[in-house]
């Protein structure tokens, strides 16, 4: 049997179609969070993604403790990460549950384990994540950019609004989409109150499939559109 660096050496010499078999098991386990992916292709201080899931399609918000690699797995094969991560040359970190946030003591974990450093961070919210994104954003992790993957949700009483624009003027980027059903909360709770590159999809059958075209765009600060 190959051993993990060996084994991600060659996924490293695979075509891009190839790549795009990388399997959700090569997303590794952090204890309590979800799980962890570094291509070979990513240099040694490499930029982080951190993936904050929506609800699981069958789980939803309330995955339960022993669920939680699955389900962060789930995610990382479902939307092509591991792809995204070598083509981006980026590390990616996939939460397993839609509601939970990320601090600066789990990425201290995940240097640890990982046995890596991380240039920057860059948070990406799909749906439901949402609100891993506002509890994220209340750690006050210092952020490159945030992608929103038609997570327009909860911009009244939580403030997630407010929140991204805090972080946006102090400097990080931000781009995103979403589809029609989340039109009117984009119009009424963000359009104006966030310095945002958004792209209005124009199907909603697009919430999910969107997210592995779109996300490596959003990476290089290009629109989906």
């Amino acid at each position: 049997m190959l051993r993990p660096g060996l084994l991600l050496a060659a996924l490293a010499l695979l075509t891009p179609t190839a790549r795009a078999q990388i399997k959700d098991a090569d997303c590794l386990p952090l204890a309590g969070i979800g799980c962890w992916f570094v291509p070979e292709s990513a240099p040694a201080d490499a930029p982080l993604l951190v993936y904050l899931r929506g609800h699981h399609p069958s789980l939803g918000a309330n995955v339960p403790a022993g669920q939680w690699l699955a389900s962060s797995r789930q995610a990382f094969g479902a939307y092509d990460l591991g792809r995204t991560a070598s083509d981006k040359r980026v590390a990616v970190l996939v939460t397993y549950r839609s509601g939970l946030g990320v601090t600066e003591a789990d990425l201290a974990a995940l240097a640890k384990e990982s046995k890596r450093t991380f240039s920057t961070t860059i948070l990406a919210a799909h749906s439901g994540g949402y609100v891993g994104l506002g509890r994220t954003l209340d750690a006050g992790l210092s952020v490159s950019r945030v992608i929103m993957l038609d997570n327009f949700y909860g911009a009244g009483g939580d403030g997630l609004a407010q929140k991204l624009q805090r972080v946006i003027s102090s400097g990080a980027g931000c781009a995103g989409f979403y589809t029609p059903h989340n039109k009117k909360n984009y119009d009424t709770g963000y359009k104006n109150a966030i310095h945002c590159s958004i792209d209005g999809l124009g199907s909603d059958a697009q919430h999910n499939p969107a997210v592995g075209r779109c996300l490596s765009g959003y990476l290089d600060g290009r629109s989906c559109l």
